[in-house]
């Protein structure tokens, strides 16, 4: 039997070569999508369940107002005084940017400070060392990738040393461990680890600094007491808190495996879960298109094998053996599909990596029991036509008719109704296509509030001793051929590292509004290129304008000092207005405003919102202020014009050596800045675009296969027309608007759906395109178009028949 099945499967793909190829071609495509969406699925959900006892390590959050990645180094203490069997380590991430020097060479990194326990937690590989012994003072631990840049080897080099410059200070470091290439799916990075004192990282030892990662593993059963055991334990520990203050604080206990998608919950860092999500239903939508493209061409292929059902069933075969038959013939052309599918996600995997940016690689051993499971499954329902409808069929009757059965108007309907249901995944992906492509478009090229082209900008060393060289390093870089200007600020577009924000309000409104406060030069604001939109910009002639700052805001809020802002001039931007209730920008000019209760500042300028980070968020209100002197946290703005980029660069980097020679250089440039911001939108966009594509070819791949199915079994219908008087022109018309029926009304169904969906995802940015009605009506023309191409040779090669040839077809 078996035998007899594998010679009908072989005689069937001789025979019908096009309905074999359009089959397994559209089937491969669908089943390629699919696979390759759900490496980035898998991959996005497999996060951090690499690590040993994942499911064990909670980070420890505690909190006011909103939730951070981070808590105040306090929390360990008190979780070691409450909980001291808990294995719990804390690891210092806030304001760690330091300076690594290994001979003539230097490298500006983010180092993490750790106590010792880091590997009782988190057990990870060493490819040398020892976790019990590496975790030592005047120690340091590298991941390979740093490794590698520091001392162009990754192996033999324990006992090595580099000096490592923070707060003005260089520490000799020997290394004790590198760790292994933690995996891309990893939460927690530990690219370079220094084991620090107690002493040192309680060195901002506030409530309110949230600068530490706490991370502890535990039982199930103590993990499901968390709420209880971590209730009121800040109240209860609280030095340096104020009773009212230390009632708003709450700790929650976020699991390591839920970390990837929480974190962006909370706008630190993570991923959307609703990206992947999004990607799988993509995924699974064209998976479906090729399986209903193989459905419908089974059906319509299986219409027209009536007569052999007939003769079969004439020598013996019985209805089971034709059912199995069919549906062996069926599972065996979606293995066949399945195999191309694997050969594409293979060859296209590396490109659609590199378009993505997911670092994902073809796992058979996941990949194959996928790929077997769909085509066992799509080859079932494609078999299920044949094998319980036309092995049905009376052999006397079929023998006896002039036409073949099989074609009726159930037939057609189900095939219509297949073709309607694959056309609509296409319009909606291809309406979806359409407006992120639009979207990504605007982000590209929208008004941020700043002129961006020639502007590169770099984080300063922070110690008050290199602060005092700020201004040298001003009047050099001002100095080089092509500079138009050079400023310092505490923020600047990339993001600085002032953050800090405070209550603001004005006479008539008793309601504070929260203000980013923003330290600049009198001169970054025109050197910007800020958009002013009422009153006027800073000058330092002014005696308001800019003034000495005795101390940055910052440092005093980390020393807890006493601080008092001083009168100043400021200057706010739109949301600030919005956000302070006046009625337009002008209104606000010349009005005084109170900062933190007890302040007081005069506004003289209103400028257009900067979108300096995140192009998904709203703009927060912001007050700049200008200082005649250093700034805290500063980063360099040059603008430059008439040079070339390199060229300037490298005139920035001898002028840094002189300047800042223990510190290394990083300069950005802008536009790289916000091509990095809006590249993940424009990722998703191109998987989108190959998605629908794909999705497109697959309903064409179908509807050409039932346009020439429908053709030649209209042949003898076609005949009758013309001998009555029809012309091939009226009898073409008549075909092509039947094959377009059921993409007009796969529109129809898919417009609602698209628009849903892209409103809800629209509603995720501050600045969106609107929803036209263009994007449905390009989808419409565009997809009605494809159709019409798809079919038009064949129906014309149709219509063109000779009648005779046409009536002797039957």
């Amino acid at each position: 039997m078996l035998s007899h099945i594998a010679l009908v499967f072989w005689r069937g793909i001789v025979q019908r070569r096009l309905f074999t190829t359009l089959n397994v071609l559209g089937m491969a495509l669908g089943m390629a999508t699919f696979l390759t969406l759900a490496l980035i699925v898998r991959y996005e959900f497999s996060f951090d369940l690499w690590i040993p006892h994942a499911a064990d390590i909670y980070r420890l959050d505690a909190f006011d107002d909103s939730e951070f990645s981070v808590s105040s180094i306090r929390l360990i203490d008190a979780l070691r005084a409450e909980h001291p069997d808990w294995n719990a380590t804390a690891v210092l991430r806030g304001f760690s940017g330091a300076t690594i020097r290994v001979n003539e060479n230097a490298w500006d990194v983010f180092i993490a400070r750790t106590d010792p326990h880091l590997f009782e937690v988190f057990a990870l590989p060493l490819l040398e060392g020892n976790p019990a012994t590496a975790l030592v003072p005047d120690g340091v631990v590298l991941s390979q990738a740093e490794a590698l840049c520091f001392f162009g080897t990754d192996h033999g080099i324990l006992g090595k040393t580099l000096d490592l410059t923070q707060k003005g200070q260089i520490h000799r470091l020997h290394v004790t461990g590198v760790l292994k290439e933690l995996p891309a799916n990893t939460t927690p990075r530990f690219d370079i680890l220094v084991p620090s004192s107690n002493t040192i990282l309680h060195t901002n030892d506030l409530w309110p600094m949230a600068t530490s990662e706490i991370w502890v593993r535990v039982s199930p059963s103590v993990a499901s007491q968390f709420p209880t055991l971590l209730q009121g334990l800040v109240q209860r520990h609280a030095a340096g808190l104020s009773e009212q203050d230390a009632k708003k604080y709450v700790v929650r206990g976020r699991a390591l495996t839920s970390l990837h998608f929480f974190d962006a919950t909370i706008g630190m860092r993570g991923t959307d879960k609703r990206l992947p999500v999004i990607l799988g239903i993509v995924g699974l939508l064209a998976l479906v298109a090729g399986l209903v493209n193989f459905v419908t061409l089974s059906t319509a292929l299986a219409a027209t094998r009536a007569r052999e059902v007939a003769m079969r069933k004439v020598l013996g075969a019985t209805v089971l053996m034709l059912g199995l038959s069919f549906t062996a013939e069926a599972i065996g052309l979606a293995l066949i599909a399945a195999f191309v599918a694997l050969a594409l996600t293979e060859l296209t995997l590396p490109w659609i990596t590199t378009l993505s940016g997911w670092p994902i690689r073809l796992d058979f051993g996941f990949a194959v029991p996928l790929l077997i499971i769909t085509a066992v499954i799509g080859g079932a329902c494609a078999g299920a036509y044949p094998s319980w409808v036309l092995s049905r069929f009376r052999p006397a009757t079929v023998l006896s008719s002039a036409r073949l059965p099989g074609s009726g108007r159930l037939g057609s309907r189900l095939r219509e109704g297949l073709t309607i249901v694959q056309f609509s995944f296409a319009v909606t992906l291809t309406i979806c296509t359409l407006v992120i492509w639009r979207q990504t478009h605007l982000l590209q090229t929208m008004d941020r509030g700043f002129h961006q082209s020639g502007l590169l900008v770099s984080h300063l060393p922070n110690d008050p001793t290199e602060r005092l060289r700020q201004q040298r390093l001003s009047d050099l870089v001002r100095d080089l051929p092509g500079i138009t200007g050079a400023t310092v600020s505490d923020d600047a577009p990339g993001g600085g590292s002032a953050g800090i924000t405070f209550d603001i309000t004005r006479p008539g409104n008793a309601t504070p509004a929260i203000l980013a406060v923003i330290g600049t030069e009198s001169s970054t604001l025109p050197i910007w290129g800020a958009h002013l939109l009422a009153g006027r910009l800073f000058d330092s002639s002014h005696d308001y304008d800019s003034r000495p700052m005795p101390a940055a805001p910052f440092d005093s809020f980390l020393m807890g000092q006493t601080w008092s802002f001083g009168a100043h001039n400021v200057v706010i931007n739109e949301s600030a207005v919005r956000a302070l209730g006046f009625a337009n920008d002008a209104s606000a000019i010349g009005t005084p405003i109170t900062l933190h209760g007890k302040d007081i500042q005069t506004i003289i300028g209103v400028i257009a919102d900067m979108r300096f980070k995140d192009s998904r968020a709203s703009v927060t209100p912001a007050l700049y202020y200008a200082i005649s002197g250093p700034i805290g946290y500063g980063v360099l703005s040059v603008r430059y014009r008439n040079a070339p980029e390199n060229t300037t660069r490298a005139a920035i980097a001898t002028i840094w050596k002189q300047v800042y020679p223990e510190s290394a250089l990083n300069l950005r440039s802008v536009g790289d800045i916000i091509d990095e911001d809006v590249r993940p939108e424009q990722q998703r966009g191109m998987l989108m675009i190959v998605a629908s594509f794909v999705t497109l070819s697959i309903s064409s791949i179908g509807l050409y296969g039932i346009a020439v199915f429908n053709v030649r079994r209209r042949l003898f219908e076609i005949g009758v027309r013309k001998v009555l008087g029809a012309t091939a022109q009226q009898v073409t018309h008549l075909l092509i608007f039947q094959f377009l029926r059921p993409v007009m009304i796969a529109n129809i169904v898919a417009w609602p759906v698209a628009w849903r969906l892209m409103r809800n995802w629209l509603s995720g940015f501050d600045r969106r395109i609107s929803l036209s009605p263009l994007y449905f009506a390009l989808t419409a023309l565009i997809v009605l178009a494809l159709a019409v191409l798809t079919t038009l040779f064949q129906i014309r090669r149709g219509a063109r028949s000779a009648p005779a040839i046409a009536l002797g077809s039957s």
